[in-house]
């Protein structure tokens, strides 16, 4: 089982759908095919059954009319007068009896013979008869001995099958007679085979019917099944109910009871003749369920499989998406998502090339930058050192400014720096726009040398002091002029602050410095590097009043230089 489900596992998707289709319409199927199958079997067994019961009632129902009429004939000649008079009459000579006999007896016991063929003879015994007449009057001595003769005084008809060399059925009676005088028994023989003639008549090929009388006794039956659904001898209705389908009906007369039968197989072999009939229309609906999921199965993992196919392509180096797909289903939505995403990826490829190019060119602007430097270090040595000798201590001066400004502005091509690099890197500045200023304002600072070695960004006070310079000092006409540069720390951070008294702006003016897009390296660049390493809470804040002046501040988390962070916030 695990190897089949292994197998199962690795099928094409294609092969996993047809089979699930073909397990969906297969399995309902048959199980409709059988539940009609055994409906069928249960309707046609059913109305075999009844069809039998039918064909039971009306031959029971035949021989039953046919038995009332030998009831009511033998009725009607034990109330007879004429033969009442006979057996009465007092014996005068033995031919006036005769005459009696032929004349009245004769004529009443013979005639319904010529109307019922089926009546083999009709017999008055009596008690005062001597000597038999004919067939027609008979001693009541010679049938005392019967197993059928009516004992008791009960006016009674008593049907009797007599089986043996002759088959035949006798029905017997009492002759009436209110006063007691006369003591005789009527009798009626009739053709056995024409009796039950309505009977045999429902017997068909592989059916079989039995007769009981009152007394459980088998007194007709007739066999037309076949040996090899014979079970043995059976003899009473509860053997045949338990070893063939059977029907039963009790003839109201006489209390027999009649039973028609037949194999249950022979029922059956219709119902299994019906769905061998249904067996080509089955399979061809399970060949009709093949042939859809394989079209179907197609059909829906076309896209899927085209998709693969161009997934295996892109992995081989062709990154062309061909497959496409208009449809809302969960493929069409997988493929347009596909080829969104290999857009971007095509776009970040190309993005990413095209860095390699700018890298490149970085890196040998880089090279000459390493080179550029020297230079300029070298050339100004060689013009301090021209200032020296010329004793132009002014030159010097700005000379070294300019050496120190730019080594802390160039850092070794790095992009973090210590806060006392930076402290020298803005003095350095500050030295030059004061000699370009002719001392026109004066700088106070505030600055704590314990934390000198704390890591922040490069060149991030210049922007601001050059700012304060142009926008707020220069255009102030303030006599006294004044910078400040306040750096401070507490646990967690480091705050730097660049203030000016110069005429001050507006809220709205001093809301909008750090978004301007200055020519330089402003005060928006400082503040797009200060959130991306320090998140938007770090952001850089402006305060400013009209005619009062303008501070601008910066708050940085403390950070050794040796990478180890001492101590950061968190929002």
């Amino acid at each position: 089982m695990k190897k089949l489900l292994y197998r199962f596992h690795n099928f094409k998707y294609r092969y996993k759908l047809m089979i699930l289709i073909l397990i969906v319409g297969i399995i309902p199927t048959l199980i409709v095919t059988c539940y009609m199958q055994m409906g069928m079997m249960n309707t046609l067994k059913e109305r075999e059954m009844e069809n039998m019961q039918e064909s039971l009632k009306q031959a029971v129902d035949a021989i039953d009319d046919q038995a009332q009429i030998y009831e009511n004939l033998i009725d009607y000649l034990s109330y007879s007068g004429d033969l009442r008079k006979v057996l009465k009459m007092e014996r005068a000579s033995d031919f006036n009896t005769y005459l009696k006999y032929t004349q009245v007896a004769d004529p009443l016991l013979n005639m319904p013979q010529v109307y019922h063929k089926e009546i083999k003879g009709i017999t008055l015994y009596a008690d005062n008869i001597q000597v038999a007449h004919g067939s027609t009057l008979a001693p009541l001595s010679e049938i005392q001995g019967e197993s059928w003769y009516p004992r008791n005084n009960r006016s009674l008809i008593r049907w009797y099958v007599q089986t043996g060399s002759q088959n035949k059925v006798i029905v017997a009676r009492k002759f009436y007679d209110g006063s007691s005088e006369i003591n005789a028994v009527l009798k009626i023989t009739l053709d056995y085979n024409k009796l039950f003639e309505p009977f045999e008549k429902i017997m068909e090929s592989d059916f079989a019917g039995i007769v009981w009388d009152e007394n459980g006794n088998v007194v007709y039956s007739c066999n037309k099944i076949p040996a090899k659904y014979e079970t043995g001898k059976v003899d009473t209705i509860s053997e045949v109910q338990k070893s063939f389908s059977s029907v039963t009906k009790e003839m109201e007369g006489n209390q027999w009871k009649f039973c028609y039968f037949c194999p249950t197989d022979t029922i059956m072999e219709s119902a299994r003749y019906l769905m061998l009939k249904n067996l080509p229309l089955l399979t061809a609906c399970i060949l009709l369920i093949g042939i859809l999921s394989y079209f179907f199965s197609r059909r829906l993992v076309c896209k899927l499989e085209q998709l693969t196919e161009n997934m295996n392509q892109i992995h081989s180096g062709i990154r062309e998406v061909t497959v496409q797909s208009d449809s809302k289903d969960e493929i069409g939505v997988l493929i347009r998502t596909f080829r969104r995403m290999m857009d971007e990826i095509n776009k970040l490829i190309s993005e990413v090339y095209e860095a390699k190019i700018v890298l490149q060119r970085t890196e040998m602007r880089a090279l000459q930058a390493q080179i550029n430097p020297h230079f300029l270090y070298n050339s100004l040595s060689i013009i301090n050192w021209k200032a020296i000798e010329a004793d132009e201590q002014e030159i010097s001066k700005v000379t070294l400014a300019l050496s120190t400004y730019y080594r802390t502005s160039l850092n070794r091509g790095e992009t973090m720096t210590t806060v006392v690099s930076e402290m020298e890197n803005i003095r350095a500045y500050l030295k030059i726009q004061l000699i370009m200023h002719d001392n026109s304002f004066r700088v106070e600072e505030v600055y704590d040398n314990t934390m000198g070695s704390c890591e922040i960004p490069k060149l991030i006070l210049q922007p601001l002091v050059e700012n304060a310079i142009d926008h707020g000092l220069d255009v102030s006409e303030k006599i006294e002029k004044v910078l400040r540069i306040k750096v401070v720390h507490d646990e967690l951070f480091l705050y730097f602050m660049v203030e000016d008294n110069g005429n001050g702006m507006t809220e709205e003016k001093a809301s909008q410095i750090v978004t301007y897009r200055s020519k330089g390296y402003g005060v928006r660049n400082v503040n797009e590097r200060i959130v991306l390493l320090y998140g938007e809470e770090n952001k850089i804040r402006v305060e400013s009043k009209e005619g009062e002046g303008t501070r601008v501040c910066i708050r940085i988390p403390k950070k050794k230089e040796n990478g180890h962070e001492k101590q950061e916030t968190k929002n």
